[in-house]
């Protein structure tokens, strides 16, 4: 099995790091700090990051056709304009739904957000996946969940993969970009119990799933066909939490951690939670897709 080993990128340290998504049009990687209500923008080239506070927790922040960024928050999606720095809140699925946020959501091949809730603490399947139209107008198309997470979709866009994270399965749906309709739900991958949780995950070039596995100090590489894991990033620290291809050519694997659980790690690992890494895994991604394209 292939191995492939991270550095750790400066300055770009978090509470609770999530949501890395390579932004191509401007070569820069977005991501937040859930906890810490930050939305980021890393530029490798200047090894600069710029940070955004946000009024409550947000789950995640891409792009939009008008080059600003559409954020899942607690309150529901908003706009983040990065000129004049206002947010402004669009629509909530979950109003009135106080024990719930979004947690993780992507745009789709066909310029939707797919977007997926969670229970605070993950206490319960009280969390949903939501698609919201171009228009802002939204239905409900997996309920029951618990901890959305993963979303990815294969190169001829006919299937999507997500991930429920305490199941402990990356599953698979018949997808159709016309309508956004997802059928054929299977199990693709099932992460033993002793390898820890999946969390975010990205596809590469050829239809391997790359997954953060929370828990369990790794990022894992699994054939999308067969399920089986061919190749593995081990990470200094534990609670490894989202990944995305990004870099000129879409060649380099970002990784994000986080520093929950901070107490139980030994002092290596607590002095790199949080941080952002980076690795070159030999494998290549895929631009990703914008909102409202």
């Amino acid at each position: 099995m292939k191995t492939h080993h991270p550095t750790m990128l400066h300055p770009c340290a978090s509470q609770h790091g999530e949501g890395a998504y390579w932004w191509d049009d401007r070569q820069q990687l977005i991501w937040v700090d859930i906890l810490a209500c930050e939305v980021h923008l890393y530029d490798p080239a200047k090894d600069e990051d710029r940070m955004w506070k946000v009024p409550c927790h947000v789950g995640f922040a891409h792009p939009t056709v008008e080059g600003d960024l559409l954020l899942g928050t607690r309150d529901g999606i908003a706009r983040l304009d990065l000129k004049s720095n206002e947010i402004t809140f669009i629509v909530d699925p979950e109003a009135g739904m106080d024990e719930t946020r979004f947690n993780d959501g992507k745009p789709g091949p066909d310029g939707r957000l797919y977007g997926g809730s969670m229970a605070y603490g993950g206490k319960g399947p009280w969390g949903s996946l939501w698609l919201i139209e171009k228009d802002f107008n939204y239905r409900h198309l997996i309920d029951n969940v618990t901890i959305s997470n993963g979303l990815c979709w294969t190169k001829d866009e006919q299937t999507m993969f997500y991930i429920d994270s305490p199941t402990r399965l990356v599953e698979a749906f018949d997808y159709d970009a016309a309508t956004g309709n997802l059928e054929n739900r299977r199990t693709v991958v099932e992460v033993p119990q002793d390898l820890g949780v999946p969390d975010g995950m990205t596809i590469d070039a050829d239809d391997n799933l790359w997954v953060a596995i929370y828990g369990g100090s790794m990022v894992a590489c699994y054939d999308s066909q067969t399920g089986q894991m061919i190749e593995q990033v081990p990470c200094p620290t534990p609670k490894v939490t989202c990944v995305s291809f990004g870099g000129p050519d879409l060649s380099t694997l970002y990784i994000n951690t986080s520093k929950a659980g901070i107490d139980e790690m030994t002092p290596d690992e607590a002095k790199v939670a949080g941080h952002l890494f980076a690795c070159e895994p030999g494998a290549k991604g895929r631009r990703n897709y914008v909102f409202g394209e």
